[in-house]
Order: C-alpha cells, then structure tokens, then sequence
C-alpha cells in the first residue's frame, strides 16, 4: 500500500491507515511527505537562505511533525521524536553548507528534498508500534532501490532493485514486521540520492511491489480514481472503474495526474493489479489497472489534457528525405534538458510539442542552426492538448472522424495531432481558449453529458 501526503496530514488519515494496515494478513507500507513538506523545503533552497530560515524550517517541521505523532499515537511517542530531531539535524547541516558555499547541486538538492519522506516513514512507524503493529523503517536509498544517475527523474533499475531491497523487504515481512519504505528518491550506483520525480512515490510504490513479487499494490489518495474528464473542465466526469496498463499510461503521461506515469511499467512487468482509492472515500472501489484490454461500448474511456504548452516549429529544406534530421534535432534539444511531449513531421517541417518553460530555450538553442542546415525556428504559445483513451479505438473504425468531429462541430480549430502512434489514444493540440470547450463537446459525444 502507498499513502500520499494528503493522508499523512492529520490524525484521521493516520489512524485510517493504522486500521487498513492491520486487516491484512502481510503488506509493505510505501510513504510520501507529509502534505506540503516537500514544497516547504524547495521553497526555502531555492530563495535566499539565511541563518532564520533554517532555523524557522526546522522549527516548522519539528512542530508538526511531533504535533500529528502525539495525538496519532495517543501522547505514546516512543522513538518518534527522538527520529524527527534527528533528521532535523542533518537537515540543518545540509543547509548550513550550502548556506555557507553558496552552492546548491541537483545531487545536494534531490538529498535534501529527501528528508520529508524520511521524516513520513519515522512517523508512520512509530505510529503503528504505538498500536501494537511491529514495523521497520526502510529508506530507500540504503534499502537498496537502484536508479540511473539522473537526480531530478530517475528510473529503477528493477533487476538490481529485486534482488538487493527485495531480500531485505521480504525478511522483514518474515520476521512479521511491517515495512515502511520512503517514497519518492533512490540511490544511483554510486550511492547518490536520486529523486522520481514529481508524484514519484506512486512510482516508489510500483517498484517495491514488484521487488517482492506483489499481487496487488493499492495506492491510497485523496481522489477516488481516474474519471473521464478532468472535473475541472468537465464538472459532469464519472469515475472509471477498470482501466488496462496501457489506457492507465497514455491517461498519465497526457495530464491525468492521479497517477505517476512511470508506475505503471513495474506493475505491468510483474502482473500487478494496481488499484487506485480514496482514503476520505473508502466505500468507493476506485479504479483497477490490470493487464486485461477491456472494451467499451463507445470505445473511448476519457479525455486528458495538458495545459500551458507552446509549439516549436523547426523548418528544413528537404528535411523529409535528408537522414537523422530528426535526431539531430531532438538531441540539441535533449542537451538542453528538454523533455518532448510530442512530435509531428512533414516534408518541410517538424513540429515539437513543449512544456511552455521550455518554448524559448529550446527556440534560442536552435536559432544557433539557422544557416547550418536549418531554415528558420517558430514558437506558438497558449497551447493546450487534448487526448482521448480507450482500448480499442485504434482499430474500431468512426472513432477518429466522432473524436475530431466534435472538436469541429464547436467551432475548434486543430493544431498538431497524432492518430496511430498509440493503438490506445489519439491526441491534438488546441488553444489554450478553447480548451473547456472542446474538451467538453468530446466527453459530450462519448459519455451523453
């Protein structure tokens, strides 16, 4: 099971995990930070540290952290405040040096961002020990959760992943404790702290799974599951009920963010039903991801979007016939640091689909090849995009015509779009100021309202 911070934040979520803990017969805890932690810390690294706001960050911590033990626990704090000051000190260490270096590296930041989800796993522990449930904190990082060497986005290493943290999970669960994991980081080869990710405990929380042959991964939030729409935009979405790995993957990467993209890749290699449920709704099933491809009458199961995109067009002469073109492209981009949501081509020109903080880095990065093989470089900002998912819909014949159809009948104009690169989605770029309006006319087609 993994908690979020959401259900960390208070006593209610801490007891309700307590009490999920104890109905099963043998099960792995994988925590978040508390709600709000990880910020906290960011936004103190990166302003302007002073001697007060170390002080007052560790101040804050401290308080609330013994605050949620004490009434957790009853007033029975055991070891718990001890861990918390602990870490604390560390923490206070790590700040002072890059206080007084005036430094601060992604391998320094992602070991500082740590701490929240180090303090989670103390507090989770000794609240269940406080309940007579026996446990043992693991951090992941020592436990032996193995990652390449990119500290902002890392990636497990399964194999290696299985066969070190996997033996010290599975023993403790002999020895009838319960293990508490910390989400979110790992360790590279070299034993550098490694981050996941934004959200990357529910990508923890997959790899752990499948580090010790899990059947089932139940990941506890404060949603019920993945909906057909984004409510936001679509107050009328419904919740989905069964979703494959492969509709669970498009959904994630395309802006549904009920779940990490890359959690569903672990799951998948180890034939893991992963379930997602609300902790403040426990009577809601919530949504299964399994491996089944189930169909749906109408196909397509939901419409996800992303927001505040930009579009980089890179116009070359006679680039549809000239070899690595594209590569040669996409990595000065990679170089840079920018990650390609998407991308279309044609004879003279190849659009690139951008988070909109990378439109004019990745516009001035390429402006250098103006002359050298490129033509000229385009930006076009205020983008959204929308994309439909559902098993089945790359090869049931109307679908693209009623998706695009509805998009049309509303007045919409299309930007990019690509149909046939996933049998599972077909995805297109809008205004930002259309958005609502398109997204509302594709949901109206396939789910009535």
């Amino acid at each position: 099971m993994k908690f979020g911070g959401s259900c960390l934040k208070n006593v209610d979520g801490l007891r309700q995990l307590v009490e999920l803990t104890s109905a099963e017969k043998e099960c792995t805890i994988v925590v978040s930070a508390v709600s709000g932690v990880t910020d906290t810390i960011m936004q103190t690294i990166t302003g302007r540290l002073s001697e007060k706001k170390i002080a007052s960050l560790t101040s804050t911590l401290r308080e609330r952290h013994v605050a949620i033990l004490s009434e957790a626990s009853s007033g029975l704090l055991g070891s718990g405040e001890k861990d918390v000051d602990g870490l604390l000190k560390n923490l206070e260490r790590l700040l002072y040096g890059i206080y007084y270096t005036g430094e601060l590296t992604p391998r320094m930041r992602a070991l500082v961002l740590s701490i929240g989800e180090r303090l989670s796993a103390r507090l989770v522990s000794s609240v269940l020990e406080s309940h007579g449930i026996r446990s043992k904190v693991f951090e992941s990082d020592s436990l032996g959760i193995v990652t390449n060497s990119n500290y902002e986005s890392a990636t497990a290493d399964l194999p290696q992943t299985k066969r070190i943290a996997g033996k010290k999970i599975l023993a403790a669960l002999k020895s009838g404790r319960v293990p508490v994991v910390t989400g979110f980081f790992g360790r590279d080869p070299r034993g550098h702290v490694t981050l996941l990710g934004r959200n990357g405990t529910d990508y923890s929380a997959s790899v752990v799974a499948y580090a010790v042959g899990a059947r089932r991964l139940i990941i506890w939030k404060d949603v019920d599951g993945f909906l057909t729409a984004d409510p936001s935009i679509v107050p009328q979405a419904k919740l989905i009920d069964e979703i494959s790995y492969d509709e669970a993957a498009e959904l994630s990467y395309f802006g549904a963010e009920v779940l990490h993209p890359k959690a569903v890749d672990p799951a998948r290699l180890g034939n893991i039903g992963l379930r997602i449920m609300n902790i403040a709704n426990r009577s809601s099933k919530g949504t299964l991801i399994t491996s089944s491809k189930r169909e749906t009458t109408g196909v397509v199961k939901s419409v996800s979007c992303l927001k505040d995109l930009g579009i980089l067009r890179v116009y070359v002469t006679g680039g549809g016939y000239t070899s690595g073109t594209i590569s040669s492209i996409s990595g000065h981009l990679g170089m840079e640091g920018v990650n390609i949501i998407s991308a279309t081509t044609s004879q003279t020109c190849i659009s690139f689909l951008l988070g909109i903080e990378d439109l004019d880095r990745s516009a001035e990065a390429l402006s250098k090849l103006i002359s050298v093989g490129l033509d000229k470089v385009e930006k076009e900002r205020n983008v959204a995009l929308l994309c439909a998912v559902g098993e089945g819909l790359g090869r049931t014949r109307g679908i693209a015509a009623k998706v695009f159809g509805a998009v049309s009948d509303v007045g919409v104009n299309i930007g990019m779009m690509s149909a046939g690169a996933s049998t599972v989605a077909y995805h297109f770029t809008v205004s930002m100021k259309d958005l609502q309006t398109a997204a509302r006319s594709v949901h109206r087609v396939f789910f009535g309202e």
